[in-house]
């Protein structure tokens, strides 16, 4: 049995050839999410858990349509489970924030659910409809 190894994990990770589509929009939710998060203020903790859940849905979609055999099969309820955290999750985060000055956390939250959004209903509509 073959261990855990850092170099794999960061190959599938990585940008990779025929997925390049899916990996870019991926790595645009992830940054906004990492945004959101890093401008957030404290006594933020349900907005937090929130948005580090879209970070690490992100990440396992990521390694899901990289690995072979993948983590979730692309026609999975799984995957359209984590397609859907992706897209819901950062606008119950816009809405459940409390700060002073909202603008700068519910902007790159708002990013972060349109290209959720986007990313949702593309693959919905390429790769698992049928």
């Amino acid at each position: 049995m073959e261990g855990l190894n850092l170099q794999d994990i960061l190959f599938l990770i990585g940008p990779q050839s025929g997925q390049l589509g899916w990996t870019i929009l991926l790595y645009i939710i992830f940054i906004f999410a990492l945004i959101t998060m890093l401008v957030m203020p404290d006594k933020n903790l349900v907005p937090t858990l929130l948005i580090g859940a879209v970070m690490l849905c992100a990440v396992v979609a990521k390694l899901s349509i990289s690995a072979r055999p993948p983590i979730l099969e692309k026609k999975e309820f799984g995957m359209l489970i984590i397609n859907i955290i992706m897209f819901t999750f950062p606008l119950l985060t816009a809405g459940l924030v409390r700060a002073k000055k909202k603008g700068k956390v519910v902007a790159p939250a708002i990013m972060t659910a349109i290209f959720g959004g986007v990313y949702f209903f593309m693959f919905w509509f390429i790769e698992q409809r049928s």
